[in-house]
């Protein structure tokens, strides 16, 4: 099932699962991130206006969204890099929230967080795995199943 959302550059959307939540917004500019890899290198990954950085949490406490644009605008307005952990790093399990950025981001309950540089996956709750995200000029399209989604403004 395709589900075709508008969002403009000064919006976020929200997904909902019941034990996690993923805000989606569009980098909103040509620009690039960086990402510290765990063999010492540094990748850019080069941002289109139409792609989109995926902030997910694995928690969906009253403070979840702020910490999600939070994390959204230190990426896409401050510059600050993305930082990929070694596998079973320790510190993979108390990470707050993951991001992922690009044109298509795949949710999946299945990996570690903050363990993989490829910028197509994201890890999520159970309830949010097996949706996908395509940027496209005028929003997002979500492939999957049905799920619970608000559109909000961004105030950066």
């Amino acid at each position: 099932m395709v589900k075709k959302i508008p969002l403009q550059d000064d919006e976020i959307i929200f997904l909902n699962g019941i034990s996690g939540i993923v805000g989606v917004a569009k980098f909103a500019k040509n620009g690039h991130i960086f990402i510290g890899t765990p063999d010492k290198e540094e990748v850019v990954v080069f941002l289109e206006k139409k792609d989109i950085i995926a902030v997910s949490s694995l928690n969906s406490d009253p403070l979840t969204k702020k910490g999600i644009k939070s994390l959204i605008f230190l990426l896409r307005d401050l510059g600050t890099p993305l930082v990929i952990l070694p596998e079973n790093h320790p510190t993979s399990q108390r990470l707050p929230m993951v991001a992922s950025c690009g044109e298509n981001v795949r949710l999946d309950c299945n990996i570690t967080p903050g363990t993989h540089p490829e910028q197509d996956i994201l890890c999520v709750c159970n309830d949010l795995s097996g949706v996908e995200i395509k940027a496209s000029n005028d929003g997002i399209e979500l492939y999957g199943p049905p799920i619970n989604f608000k559109v909000e403004k961004f105030h950066s």
